[in-house]
């Protein structure tokens, strides 16, 4: 009998509860050993509502105190670097939440420190893991709507601005905010979808009190084939949560689309191809007979997780590595040139923006109502 692959669940916040905790006891050969937080309230929580033997307020604690094999890394981005390279340097795995890290540079530091170690980085993409997703690229591999000539992606907010905390995603601190955020998404599927982007436009907006980053972005990517893609988000939607994806051929439409509150995703998404304006053919993902079974089955943050202990069995490269993750890094900071530099940037980026800088001087757009 194999052992199985001892974790660590580094920063017990939202990505613990809502994400991974509830699909924990479906991964075989995983036991999570130990939680990492700097929050008293957030270990106590993970090990009461998880199992977890151990709680430490530090990594560096955790890896003097356990014998761990691996360990998962969901802190705030502005710590992805330094926890992921002292994983590296103490022959530790890693699966690393998206984003990556905050600029390119560190993205390289994290891929060169386990290049090094010869340990496992693979990235914390889970839309790749989504079954719907999946379907899609079957689609999209088989022909079946053409030539892709572009791909465009919502991810809009319908909730009450005045309800909503910008927490650590909304400090100056992480060096990006919404699309930093679901950019790492956006374009990493565009990647798959449509290949590497070539050159990047955009404009970002504040229209929050709290936020010190944007929260609403417009983004245009040009990919090196040709196809562009178009990435936009909005908390001024007024109609419920939605993430919505358009990927055009020349002889159908892909159409996905999510309108679920629940990050979980405990059902599959929206999936149809749309022709000729007259004929729309249904291939969404059959649901299971309940959530708890979809989840037990299908959970994309499940499937992931398996997908990393499978990696560490059979030591081979994940299918969401550090240069996924770098590869969505470098579009997001060329967005935040652009924006600095009112100018399309074409990649390789050639230099850090002072992204800092950038939105210490951004005008804020904030609805009068609110200020």
């Amino acid at each position: 009998m194999v052992d199985p692959v001892r974790l660590a669940f580094v920063g017990c916040g939202n990505c613990l509860h809502i994400s991974f905790g509830p699909v924990l006891s479906f991964v075989e050969g995983l036991d999570v050993v130990a939680a990492v937080d700097p929050l008293p309230e957030n270990l106590a929580a993970a090990r009461s509502g998880y199992g977890i033997a151990a709680g430490y307020e530090s990594l560096e604690e955790c890896l003097d105190n356990e014998a761990i094999d691996a360990a998962l890394i969901a802190a705030p981005v502005q710590l992805h670097r330094n926890l992921a390279v002292m994983c590296a340097e103490r022959g530790i795995h890693v699966m690393l939440e998206k984003p990556m890290a905050r600029t390119v540079t560190e993205c390289d530091e994290i891929i060169s420190a386990h290049e090094q170690a010869g340990t496992t980085l693979m990235l914390g993409l889970m839309k790749r893991y989504n079954r719907s997703m999946l379907a899609v690229a079957d689609l999209l591999e088989s022909g079946s709507i053409g030539q892709i000539m572009g791909v465009r992606h919502n991810w809009d907010w319908g909730g009450a601005q005045e309800a909503i905390s910008a927490g650590w995603r909304g400090s100056l601190d992480t060096w990006g905010g919404q699309w930093q955020d679901h950019g790492a998404h956006s374009v990493d599927l565009a990647n798959w979808w449509a290949g590497p982007v070539s050159s990047v436009m955009a404009v970002f907006d504040r229209t929050e009190p709290g936020w010190e980053v944007e929260n609403e972005y417009n983004v245009i990517c040009t990919h090196q084939n040709g196809v562009r893609s178009t990435h936009q988000s909005t908390k001024n939607y007024h109609k419920p949560n939605e993430e919505h994806y358009l990927i055009f051929g020349d002889c159908g439409t892909v159409e996905l689309r999510h309108r679920s509150t629940v990050w979980q995703y405990t059902t599959p998404y929206e999936v149809a191809i749309h022709r000729f304006g007259n004929r729309s053919e249904d291939h969404q993902p059959a649901f299971c007979s309940n959530w708890l079974e979809e989840a037990r089955r299908f959970g994309q943050y499940k499937i992931e997780l398996d997908h990393f202990v499978q990696c560490l069995r059979e030591g081979s490269r994940p299918r969401t590595d550090g240069a996924s993750g770098r590869a969505a890094v470098e579009v997001i900071t060329a967005a935040y040139l652009s924006a600095i530099e009112r100018r399309e940037v074409c990649l390789p980026l050639t230099t850090t923006p002072d992204i800092e800088g950038f939105f210490a001087q951004l005008p804020a757009r904030v609805p009068e109502r609110l200020r």
